[in-house]
């Protein structure tokens, strides 16, 4: 544990830097007593929830910034999860907010946090999704998929890495455990005995103070928010344990260029240099479609890992028809989702029945929820070579979907 001062000077506020008094501002304490302007645990939950900002995850690792927040109250079998995030770069960071009254409450806090993230290192993709649908429905919010939130957010991020990296950092236990309080104490480094019963997870751990002040009358109101990093775990390094197909291996992180865990972007250059492997006529002949596929009002885009065929329906948002990869295969897993947006999703599953009959031995697959239907050949992807075999009537039954768009 690195360990900072939580002792800090009067909080000042200066309307003028030229012939201005400095005002002190007050510190709003929040409490659990019953009142008007009560400010208690729900009240803090809410704030961080809506101004995600407030909290300093890049200060920790910059993988987890910026945190986009999931839900509030994240139901889990050790308790709910006080709020949850979920970074651009696929990592999850939860937070327990704290009013600190005695010693107890800051270990109680931590070692509650720590079993929350065990408990969630358990999951698969599918059980966070739905827990995050669960606990945003109960709230009132959109019913929207984990994936959908962060599209919001990262328009250019495909389905299957956003999967695969989310599934891996739920195995390995990559997440960061921030405990969120008003005026943590002192003697934080005693901290570090309750994080040894952690083992098996790969996680960065904090303390955040968050210093409240009113502003002063006369001013334009509202309230200074002032996050303190109090402690922080220094770099724990672990193997990641990662689950095949029914067994469990053991690997060290994959690291990029640059020391990370993450896979850097695929660029254009390398995507059909893979693609060449795999067949070395089909990047003349995805050159070729891509083409048409413009010429048919469609948006070839180059994302982290794949090619997306993107076509905007009214208000702005996107239609995929396609997700393609450098390892040769098409994924067709979004289209029912986005045809369920506009209220009818029987226009997703007609583009992907059409799309299965210009394939041999396709299926559509209709399990889960909408945005998992998908066309399949015996439960596997088809491949884009396949389908370019019939690119003209692709491009009809494209044209059709967005005519019934």
């Amino acid at each position: 544990m690195s360990n900072a001062s939580s002792r800090y000077g009067q909080t000042v506020y200066i309307p003028k830097l030229q012939g201005s008094r400095a005002v002190p501002l007050q510190r709003r304490r929040l409490t659990h007593e019953a009142g008007e302007n009560r400010y208690d645990e729900d009240w803090l939950q809410s704030l961080l929830f809506q101004t995600p900002e407030i909290l300093p995850t890049g200060e920790f690792d910059p993988v987890f910034a910026p945190a986009m927040p999931l839900c509030r109250e994240l139901p889990t079998a050790a308790g709910p999860i006080d709020l949850a995030y979920v970074s651009d770069q696929c990592r999850l960071s939860i937070v327990e907010c704290k009013l600190w009254r005695n010693p107890e409450s800051r270990r109680d806090a931590v070692s509650q946090i720590l079993d929350y993230a065990k408990e969630i290192s358990r999951w698969s993709y599918e059980e966070l999704n739905a827990a995050v649908c669960r606990a945003r429905a109960r709230d009132k919010h959109p019913n929207t998929s984990l994936f959908e939130l962060m599209r919001e957010q990262n328009d250019t991020i495909d389905e299957t890495t956003f999967v695969d990296d989310v599934t891996r950092s739920l195995v390995s236990g990559h997440f960061l455990l921030l405990v969120v309080g008003d005026g943590i104490r002192e003697g934080v480094e005693r901290i570090a005995d309750y994080l040894k019963q952690s083992a098996g997870l790969r996680f960065t751990f904090g303390l955040v103070e968050l210093a409240i002040f009113d502003m002063p009358e006369g001013s334009a109101g509202g309230i200074i928010v002032e996050p303190r990093v109090l402690a922080k775990t220094v770099e724990i390094e672990r193997a990641v344990v990662r689950r095949a197909d029914a067994s469990v291996v053991v690997e060290d992180p994959p690291t990029t260029s640059d020391g990370g865990t993450r896979r850097p972007p695929i660029t254009k250059k390398e995507f059909f240099k893979q693609i060449k492997q795999v067949d070395p006529a089909l990047p003349d002949r995805l050159e070729a479609f891509f083409q048409r596929c413009r010429e048919h009002g469609l948006e070839v885009t180059l994302a982290r890992a794949s090619y997306i065929l993107h076509w905007y329906r009214q208000g702005g948002r996107k239609v995929n028809f396609g997700t393609l990869f450098p390892t040769g295969e098409l994924y067709t897993n979004y289209i029912v989702w986005n045809a369920e947006e506009c209220g009818n999703p029987q226009v997703g599953v007609d583009y992907l029945e059409a799309v299965a009959k210009l394939i041999p031995g396709a299926t559509v697959k209709k399990e889960g929820n909408y945005w998992t239907w998908r066309v399949v050949v015996h439960g596997k992807s088809p491949t884009i070579a396949s389908a370019l075999e019939r690119s003209g009537e692709w491009l009809n039954a494209i044209d059709r979907t967005i005519d019934a768009f």
